[in-house]
């Protein structure tokens, strides 16, 4: 998941790699995580805004677990964060 992080997410930073079932990724602060989770959400991919598990201000990010599905699937889906993200930059 790491690898699909940096090759369709670039920029995006990952915390949190030892936690063993999720990971938390945070990226530019163009586009506000709850709407990326949103558009995301629309293409079958769910994922949790960072800012809903924050206490204090901080960039945007992603909660992405990856327990529950094989690594095509999980690849396929950060290539879908991926795409989502592009699409709200643009519009931004």
């Amino acid at each position: 998941m790491i690898h699909a992080v940096q090759e369709h997410l670039p920029g995006a930073v990952v915390h949190g790699a030892s936690a063993g079932l999720h990971l938390t990724v945070t990226y530019a602060p163009d586009v506000p995580d709850t709407d990326l989770a949103a558009a995301a959400l629309t293409h079958g991919v769910k994922c949790h805004p960072l800012s809903w598990h924050r206490q204090l201000p901080g960039p945007p990010g992603l909660v992405l677990g990856y327990a529950a599905d094989p690594p095509g699937t999980l690849t396929e889906g950060v290539r879908t964060l991926g795409r989502a993200l592009r699409e709200l930059t643009r519009r931004s």
